[in-house]
């Protein structure tokens, strides 16, 4: 005959699982405990690129002035003719001096200037092409939409996608004109956006 083994007490067995219930408690609160960090890192690190990032998420008014010529960007004569050449002027708290850069997708915006309401383009696809204000489009697919770049120096290359060239100022008679041509890395083909509220615009 073998020797029967006693059973687990009934006391016993209600601290086993007293035991393994406080056991499993632990671990699903370090398991929550795990998860709620890792949100919350997620969401600090999501707000320090919101709050970082050189430009808004939502649309602001700035004003863009070229680092070589340190004039800003306006349409000619503040014309509001379409086909009207963008060109550089002396700095003024003026509306044909300042744009509203609305996103549309990551680092890209849709511009639109705030005396003449339109928008600019190139001309044509050659590789030094005018730049010339357009309508801006009623329909948000058919505005042109421009990438604006950081660059390490702190300014901006604003570029065509479709096109890959860049807004660069051209000295010409009388005020600097802008043209797209390819990206050379100089100064005239980087700008500097300058945050504006519309509401301190004289005219």
């Amino acid at each position: 005959m073998t020797d029967s083994q006693p059973g687990l007490s009934f006391s016993q067995i209600l601290n086993t699982r007293s035991h393994f219930y406080f056991v499993s408690s632990i671990m699903k609160w370090k398991l929550f405990a795990c998860v709620a960090l890792f949100l919350c890192t997620a969401l600090r690190a999501s707000a320090d690129s919101a709050t970082n990032s050189p430009l808004a998420s939502a649309p602001k008014s700035y004003q863009i002035r070229n680092v070589k010529y340190a004039d800003l960007l306006r349409p000619e004569d503040a014309n509001n003719a379409n086909g009207t050449r963008l060109v550089l002027y002396p700095a003024q708290p003026w509306k044909c001096m300042t744009w509203k850069l609305l996103p549309a997708g990551a680092d890209t915006f849709q511009v639109r200037n705030h005396f003449t309401s339109k928008t600019f383009a190139g001309s044509s696809t050659n590789d030094v092409a005018p730049v010339v204000q357009v309508p801006f489009a009623k329909d948000a697919a058919a505005r042109p939409v421009w990438h604006f770049i950081k660059l390490n120096d702190g300014g901006y290359e604003i570029t065509d996608p479709k096109t890959g060239r860049v807004l660069t100022a051209e000295k010409e008679r009388g005020s600097p004109k802008i043209t797209l041509e390819p990206w050379h890395d100089q100064p005239e083909q980087k700008w500097e956006l300058i945050e504006i509220d519309p509401a301190t615009l004289t005219m």
